[in-house]
């Protein structure tokens, strides 16, 4: 029996579990699929925004993810991962127990360096947590008028569209709570809104954010966040309220895994996310994403996830076809409105490239993108 060990019950980790284990028992291959997830809870990060602006409640957020041993058939441990031995294929927990693999899928996602950038631990709010989206959901029930600034320190980071998302939902939310004086700017690292996605979504975002009256502000790097200002090096930005998206990097116990040219970054080569010190072992997080030209977001981590099981299930059963990296489909809410895009990827030898551009243009994308999030999440609720 061949023992495939995953670690992180996210979107990656629960994607690759129940690839892996509907495929075995398809081809009835002898596979062993266990998950060790530090959470008793899967989460959907993106409607954090959505309790941050009182239309999702906290518990609308997560399911519990044991129910996938039910659902999907592989075994889940909820404990926290302490080491990771790679030479003796090995995995430590927090509760004493020891893992042994024979391929290793690691999905820990990344850790937040709020410290990373002066000022960013004490000044702020954000919703890249649930704790984190109530708190700005009550900053922004009491927010009569003002300024808010939406601010990014650095890029990549997770979900790339979120700032212009966020500013534009925020337009929306206080029209209709009938509070005209906001003044709401985004200040990014990026020369334009959007711009990793093409000129189609860069056009979209810059028309959108003209409508909604949302200022954009090219940030050429930080210098300090006080209790009313945003200082860059080409800008001082007042704030009544701040917003702010977190600088992200490989987590702790895979710190051993840092790549020398970006230690933000694990090692990793493509096509199929492997580690190229252990041939056994697969990297698929937001972490291993910008070194192969990815984006860090759900749907291009749901695609890797693919490719990396794909890969798993050739070695194991051989001639398994490994999957390309499927084209992206990204969904994100406009000004009264949403948009659909599409990133086409080709393997260029050490990188992904790709080609992106709009879809389409629909208030109903607000809906199917709603709906998406609460569906994946339905499926783990028994």
């Amino acid at each position: 029996m061949a023992r495939v060990l995953i670690l992180g019950g996210g979107t990656a980790g629960l994607v690759a579990g129940r690839y892996l284990k509907a495929e075995a028992d398809r081809l009835g291959i002898d596979l062993d699929v266990t998950m060790v997830t530090a959470s008793e809870r899967h989460y959907m990060p993106p409607l954090f925004m959505e309790v941050a602006l009182g239309s999702a409640s906290a518990d609308e957020t997560w399911a519990p993810i044991k129910n996938a041993e039910k659902v999907y058939g592989f075994k889940v441990e909820v404990d926290r991962v302490t080491e990771i031995d790679l030479a003796n294929r090995q995995v430590k927990t927090e509760g004493g127990k020891t893992y042994d693999y024979d391929y290793l899928f690691l999905g820990l996602g990344v850790k937040y360096v709020w410290d990373k950038y002066k000022g960013m631990s004490e000044y702020g709010y954000h919703n890249y947590t649930l704790e984190g989206a109530l708190e700005l959901h009550k900053a922004l029930s009491e927010f009569k008028g003002g300024k808010i600034v939406i601010y990014t320190p650095e890029g990549p980071h997770r979900c790339g569209i979120y700032p212009y998302e966020m500013s534009l939902n925020l337009r929306m939310y206080f029209e209709h709570r009938g509070i005209e004086n906001v003044e709401i700017t985004v200040v990014h690292p990026d020369k334009r809104p959007g711009i990793g996605l093409g000129p189609d979504l860069v056009r979209f975002f810059e028309r959108e954010m003209e409508k909604a009256n949302v200022k954009f502000i090219h940030n050429e790097g930080h210098v300090e966040i006080t209790p009313d200002k945003v200082v860059t090096k080409n800008a001082e930005v007042d704030y009544d309220l701040l917003i702010k998206i977190p600088p992200i990097a490989i987590p702790d116990v895979m710190s051993f895994m840092a790549s020398e040219k970006d230690p933000r970054w694990a090692k990793v080569i493509g096509p199929d996310f492997r580690y190229p010190d252990y041939d056994e072992v697969y990297i698929v997080s937001e972490a291993s994403m910008p070194p192969l030209g990815l984006l860090t977001a759900g749907v291009p981590l749901h695609n890797a996830s693919i490719v990396a099981a794909t890969s798993i299930l050739h070695r194991i059963h051989g001639g398994y076809p490994v999957a390309e990296y499927a084209p992206t489909m990204c969904v994100g809410h406009g000004y009264n409105t949403g948009f659909s895009g599409n990133c086409e990827y080709e393997w260029a030898g050490s990188k992904y490239k790709r080609e992106c551009y709009l879809l389409v243009k629909s208030p109903l994308v607000r809906l199917m993108k709603d709906s998406f999030y609460r569906g994946w999440l339905d499926s783990l609720r028994l």
